[in-house]
């Protein structure tokens, strides 16, 4: 008797933390893309000041999170933090005075980054274990196909019965 998969062995599919292919590639792109949200954040800081301090760094999170996983995530996340501290929050290009409100910023950050990163790593995971349930059933059917057409054949070749 074969064994096949349940639905629940389904579930935990180790493949499915290989669903991005070049998880180096994306550590690359993280570093890119803190980069570009750090150009287009400091080339509006004439313009918008203190406000927004996150934004842009956080659209990079989630589109590397989306594309490469949780770990070039976390690389956007720990590059991020000291820009954003040192150019963004008053008093500009210091370390030196860090207020209630700028701890309250950056822990907001850090939770809200975390937690999409790893929703993002979660549903991309899902995504791909039902790709792979997909492939397996389509394969089982055409062995089930093939199988019958072989029954089908060796049934009309027979010899008739006496």
């Amino acid at each position: 008797m074969k064994h096949t998969p349940s639905k629940e062995s389904m579930k935990h599919n180790l493949n499915a933390y290989r669903w991005c292919p070049n998880k180096g590639q994306g550590y690359l792109n993280a570093c890119v893309g803190v980069f570009f949200a750090f150009c287009i954040r400091l080339s509006l800081q004439p313009h918008i000041e203190e406000a927004l301090p996150l934004f842009f760094f956080q659209i990079n999170t989630i589109v590397i999170a989306f594309f490469f996983g949780v770990g070039p995530a976390l690389l956007t996340l720990v590059l991020s933090i000291p820009l954003i501290s040192y150019f963004f929050m008053a008093p500009y290009m210091s370390f030196s005075v860090v207020d209630s409100r700028d701890i309250t910023t950056l822990i907001v950050y850090i939770t809200y980054t975390l937690l999409v990163s790893f929703l993002v790593e979660w549903l991309r995971r899902e995504q791909y274990n039902a790709k792979m349930a997909i492939l397996v059933s389509e394969s089982r059917f055409k062995l089930m196909v093939e199988g019958d057409t072989k029954i089908r054949e060796l049934l009309k070749n027979s010899p008739p019965q006496t």
